[in-house]
């Protein structure tokens, strides 16, 4: 039991941890998913490291388990004699272990939502209102300019260079296989497309099964790299997101600052688990009879003009309410019984848990 001798004596250590917003539960066993990248394992190791118990920390994806294969007799027989309270079994997959082991506490922490009899809790990459805690500003409008460079990975937030970050990111976390097919979706970032579009691009770029970036495409959206969101609209394509817009510009260089922008709006909604379809024009969310317009430079004037223009659309749509989310512009109208209201991005999204969402 050498191995689990050397995780024992050596626990993992954390530097410069800033708090979530998730707080994991102080008793009982629990499965924690996130896509890679969103903070998992840092939460876990602040969590245990603060809780006066015995423990032991087993990162499942470990070099030392390639050549030690480890047994479930071994690990039980280790719990048992070193009195161990929590068992965290992180980078877990399916495989690793033929059942779990007894413990008082089992922490299982993995980027699929593997089937097991635990508690199930998710971690989303940061929204903006964790980004206060990574990057201190003097306002939130200057905090606002640094998520839009910065993004809502904790390891490209906490960096001083994000490009840097974002590709250490990429090497290391996504193999080559999987790296081709997230370069292609950031070029749909923030689009309606289809599978079949994504693999038409693909195809001129790599040589490249159908059949196999159907089921990357199927399993990163489980994972929770890639979103997508209905299109209202028609059951023809849905609009794509990676799961953080810095990184998906580091892999685009083309990518607008309207689908960035874009990207903010539609990724703080599914955060705070908000259900939406997608519109084209405008370019909008709708939320049972509410609108979320994305207009991040529209002006009173130029807005208003164009809903008086085209307010049969607006009518059709059965809405009592239009938020429209810009970078600083505040004003408010109401025209026929439908009230508009803006907002900067950094004050509406501080209001989605408002029971008018839900």
């Amino acid at each position: 039991m050498q191995i689990l001798d050397y995780f024992f004596t050596n626990p993992p250590k954390i530097e410069n941890f800033y708090p979530r917003k998730l707080s994991l539960p102080k008793e009982g066993s629990f499965l924690l998913t996130g896509a890679r990248g969103s903070g998992k394992s840092a939460l876990v190791i602040d969590y245990i490291t603060s809780q006066n118990r015995p423990f032991l920390y087993l990162d499942c994806q470990d070099p030392l388990f390639i050549l030690e294969e480890i047994h479930l007799n071994q690990l039980q027989q280790f719990i048992d004699d070193e009195k161990i309270h929590t068992l965290i079994l992180d980078h877990y997959f399916d495989g690793f272990l033929e059942k779990l082991p007894e413990a008082p506490q089992l922490i299982v922490v993995s980027r699929e939502n593997i089937d097991l009899p635990l508690k199930h809790i998710s971690l989303y990459p940061l929204d903006f209102e964790e980004f206060f805690n990574f990057k201190k500003s003097l306002s939130p409008k200057a905090t606002f300019d640094l998520y839009t460079k910065f993004g809502s990975l904790p390891r490209v937030a906490k960096s001083i260079a994000p490009a840097l970050a974002c590709r250490e990111i990429f090497f290391e976390k996504f193999d080559q296989q999987e790296g081709k097919v997230l370069l292609i979706i950031s070029i749909f970032q923030a689009k309606i497309t289809t599978p079949h579009q994504i693999y038409q691009i693909a195809r001129d770029y790599f040589k490249i099964s159908k059949d196999w970036l159907y089921k990357a495409i199927e399993h990163f959206t489980q994972e929770g790299i890639i979103y997508q969101i209905e299109n209202f609209h028609s059951n023809v394509g849905k609009k794509f997101f990676l799961y953080d817009f810095v990184f998906s510009r580091y892999l685009n260089k083309n990518q607008t600052f309207l689908a960035t922008f874009d990207s903010l709006v539609a990724l703080a909604l599914i955060k705070h688990n908000i259900y939406i379809q997608a519109l084209r024009d405008p370019l909008a969310y709708i939320h049972s009879n509410k609108l979320i317009v994305v207009a991040p430079f529209e002006s009173e004037e130029h807005f208003w003009s164009k809903v008086q223009k085209n307010f049969a659309q607006y009518s059709k749509l059965k809405i009592k309410s239009v938020q429209i989310v810009t970078v600083n512009s505040s004003y408010s109208f109401d025209i026929n019984k439908i009230s508009f209201k803006a907002q900067p991005f950094f004050e509406w999204v501080v209001t989605l848990s408002d029971f008018s969402y839900t």
